[in-house]
Order: structure tokens, then sequence, then C-alpha cells
């Protein structure tokens, strides 16, 4: 027996020191992680990925300065959300990004009730699934009995959402979000309206917005826990990375989440195992007479080392799952751009609004009805074509026909932008013209050409894609001429090298000559890119 003993206490001994190790080393650091975390639920709500990214940054710096102990790489995922629970939101509708994520821990973490800055409906339909076991109450600012309604859930502890609230609260939920609780009679109550009731610790209240950019006034801000969940380009494409690679690797999507789930297990597993081991060596009485005792340790030895075989082989399987989904990083990319373009046509006509769960249902469809390829550089393409070719056909059925060709220009513009095809320079030179420094230049073709067009000309000339186009322009003057006079420039050879010139350098040298046969130069560029 004391050889049995000795000898599984001593395989143990190896993981518990480093566990002691790992547990000291996690301690040391609580303080500034801690710290770092209730920083976050308190300022982080109503700031984009990017800039939260930056903050954390800069205090996990100050810390180091000012010698608070504090891990280099802390975040509030990693310090307040256990992968399980993480799992389970996602499961409930709330997107995988980590901005997402970070939301969930605010929703749930944070002492005030939050306030969902929600314009495209993520997370009003994350709060719906997590809430419907606790049978949630939804109401709205404008339902004649919302107070009524509210009164009942704070006294049985039932969950609310409070939907479409604007820059102004109702003044009668003020209690309810300062938490105004007082005991009356030995129970917690709260004032509401005119009445006095019961407030039950489990009563939980959310509210959401659909207003792209609310300003809420201090007062009200420092209520509530303000949260961001207007969904940015990294964030999208982290959701239609999920997506493309669960209809294109369905089995790697559900092997991740069993590694997932047997992480959790393992976890559960080993802990049980540590507390029977500390319950074996704490009993009183002489540890070699505890048969059963010796036993139980026999056993945890068998499955702590089945464990830690089956975690090597996770941390494996779970890199080769993420190499995977990489290789589909690019469509993700490029179709969270496709999205930003739609959601800016309300910028052309506000009637032009297109919901994300829209877009996602469109992505999917694209990706079933796109042609196959075992080849994933080709399959990457075919989604992309395809998927852009059946968003512009299903968006261009609610558009205006003028604004048609405006919705392609933005689509090619984009993505070339995206591709670094396109500078800022060259865009904006499009749209606006070049910039007028000092005294325009003599116009030496004033019987034929406007003086603007030698002007734009000039500036043009200036650019790296125009440089030396006024000096050829003076060379070949004469076929610019006939250039200047056809009825479809934008079909003629251009003189020289220019002919050879990118199309979006040709459309811009179509503005310089002839700003009135833009458009059409303008759709043969659209067509060509």
């Amino acid at each position: 027996r004391a050889e049995k003993l000795t000898s599984g206490l001593a395989d143990e001994q190896v993981r518990w020191k480093d566990t002691a190790d790992e547990i000291g080393h996690q301690t040391s650091l609580l303080v500034g992680d801690v710290f770092l975390s209730a920083a976050c639920i308190a300022y982080f709500g109503a700031f984009t990925g990017a800039y939260r990214e930056e903050l954390v940054e800069k205090w996990v710096r100050r810390c180091q300065e000012l010698d608070i102990p504090v891990s280099d790489d802390c975040s509030l995922r990693g310090v307040l959300a256990s992968p399980v629970e993480v799992r389970d939101w996602n499961m409930w509708g709330l997107p995988t990004d980590s901005v997402s994520i970070d939301n969930g821990i605010l929703v749930t973490r944070g002492k005030r009730w939050p306030l969902m800055i929600d314009p495209q409906n993520q997370a009003n339909a994350w709060v719906k699934a997590m809430e419907t076991k606790n049978a949630l109450k939804v109401i709205k600012l404008t339902d004649g009995d919302f107070v009524r309604t509210l009164e009942n859930s704070i006294q049985f502890g039932t969950p609310v959402m409070l939907e479409n609230v604007q820059e102004e609260l109702d003044p009668t939920i003020e209690p309810l979000l300062l938490k105004q609780t007082f005991k009356q009679g030995g129970v917690m109550c709260m004032r509401l309206g005119d009445a006095t009731i019961e407030y039950s610790k489990d009563f939980r209240f959310y509210i959401t917005t659909k207003l792209v950019n609310p300003h809420y006034m201090p007062e009200t801000a420092v209520k509530v826990t303000l949260l961001n969940f207007m969904i940015t380009q990294e964030g999208l494409q982290d959701q239609l990375l999920g997506i493309v690679v669960a209809q294109e690797r369905p089995d790697l999507e559900e092997e991740k989440s069993a590694l997932t789930l047997q992480g959790a297990e393992n976890k559960r597993k080993l802990q049980e195992t540590e507390d029977k081991i500390l319950e074996v060596l704490s009993a009183d009485g002489n540890i070699l007479e505890n048969q059963e005792g010796i036993q139980i340790l026999k056993d945890t030895k068998i499955i702590s080392d089945d464990i830690n075989a089956k975690q090597a082989i996770a941390v494996a399987t779970e890199q080769r799952i993420d190499e995977t989904r990489r290789g589909y990083t690019e469509i993700a990319w490029k179709m969270s751009i496709n999205f930003f373009v739609i959601a800016s046509l309300g910028q052309v006509e506000p009637m032009y609004q297109y919901s994300l769960a829209w877009f996602i249902n469109l992505f999917i469809t694209a990706i079933k009805n796109s042609e196959p390829s075992s080849d994933i550089s080709q399959r990457l393409k075919n989604l992309y074509d395809f998927g852009t070719y059946f968003l512009y056909k299903m968006v261009c059925r609610s558009l205006f026909e003028k604004d048609k060709l405006i919705f392609s220009f933005l689509l090619c513009t984009r993505m070339m932008r995206a591709e670094e095809k396109l500078s800022e320079v060259e865009l904006k030179f499009l749209l606006t013209g070049g910039l007028q420094v000092g005294d325009l230049e003599t116009n030496p073709y004033a019987s034929w050409l406007v003086d603007k067009s030698w002007g734009e000309i000039v500036r043009l000339s200036l650019l790296e894609q125009g440089f030396g186009l006024k000096e050829d322009f003076a060379k070949d003057h004469e076929e610019w001429k006939r250039i200047f006079q056809s009825s479809e420039p934008f079909n003629e050879p251009f003189p020289g090298k220019w002919n050879d010139c990118s199309s979006f350098t040709r459309l811009l040298i179509m503005r310089c000559l002839r700003s009135d046969k833009v458009v059409p130069a303008t759709m043969l560029f659209v067509a060509k890119e």
C-alpha cells in the first residue's frame, strides 16, 4: 500500500507542481488583470473594437510603468469568460468576433443595466434567445401598459427587454436604472412611479436602440452601461468566416465545437480528481489503512494521464482547424466590404436600407449556389464572383435606375481600394478635380479646349498617375483634339503611352477632357474591372 501510495503521489507531484507554479504566476498578476477588467467594464462599452484594443495596450503599458503586476496579453475575455459560456452565447446568436464577446461579458458582468446600440438587431436577437427559458418580456416605451409589465417582472424576477428607445429615456424608469432599492418589512423593495413593489434579485433589465449614432446626455450615460453593438468590418469578417467555414467545412466547425466541450469536460474531471486526492490526504487516521483512498488515488492517476493525452491531441487538432479556417479569410474579408457598400447606399437615398440578417442569408445562398471546386483558390474566386454578382442583382431590384451606376461604381472602387489597386488621391481627383493653387496657366489650345479642361490636365499632371500628361498633350495635341471632338471619346485610342494606361487613369483623363462623357466612360471602367 505504501508503495502504491508513494508511486501515485510521485506521478501527481509533477503535474501539481506545474499547476501550483501556474496558479502562483496568475495570482501574482491577479491585481492588475482584475483592475484592467474593471476598467474595461466601466469604460469600454461605447467604443469600437480597434479603439478598445488601443486602450488596453496603453493601460497595460501604464501599469507596467507603475510596477503594477499585469499580464502582457491581458484581455477581458481571458479574465472574465469561460470557453463553455462563450460557446453558449454563440449558440444563442451572439456573433463570434472578439468585440461581440467582450460586449457579452459587459452585459452579464456589469453592475449597471446595459443600453445597447444595436442597428443590426444582433444584440436584440441574442438576448431574446438567451432569456427565452426565463420567459423574457419585451416592451416599448410607447406601450400603454409598459409600467405594469415592469412592476410584475421586477416583483417575480422575470427578465425584461426595453426595445427601440430614442436619445431620451422615460423618467419613470429612473429608479430602476439607479437601482434605488430599500428594505421594508425585511424584504428588498423599489418605488416605481406611485407604487412600492418587492424587488427580486433574479430580475434583469436590457435596453436596446436601433439608432446608428445616438448622442446620450452624460446624466443618461452614467446610469447605464452603454454598449456599442454596431457591426464593424473586422467583426463582420469574423462572422462571415464562421459562416463560410460552417457551410464549406461543417466537419471542422463540429470538431471545433466538440473540442471546446471536451476541454471544459476535461477541466471538470481534473478538478474532481484533485479534490478526491486532497480528500484522501486530509483524512484522519493512518493513510495506509485507507484501502479505498489508495484505490481512488490509483484511479485518478489513470484519469489524469488520459486527460493529459487528450489535451495534447486537442491542441494539435485546434491548430490544424485554425490553419484551415484561415484559408477562407479572403472571401470573408471581401464580402464584408460588400456589406458596407450596400450599408452606405442610405446616404444616396434614405429608403435604401438593408439589414445584416438579409445580407447573411444572401451570402449563405450564394455559397450554396456558386460553382464548386476542389481547388481552394478557385473555389474562393467562384464564391466571390458569384456572391458579388448575386448581391448586385438582388440590390438592384430595389434601386432607382439612376442609382444603379453609382452602386456598380461603389462596389468596384471599394474593392480596388481594399486591394490597394486604387489610391485615395486618384479617387478624390475623379470626384472633386485637382486643387487650384496660384494662378491658372494660360490655355495654349483655347481655340478648341475650354479653360476648365486645360486646368484639370495641368493638375492631373502633378499627380503620380498623370505625370507627364501636360508635356505629352503638347506633343500630340492634334490627336487629343480628335478625341475631344469625338462623339464617343471614351472609345477612341489615346496617343502614345496613354493608350496602355490603367482604365481608371483613362477615366481621369476623360474627366479632364470631356466631363459630359464621364458617365459612359465610367460604365466601361466598371464593366472592365
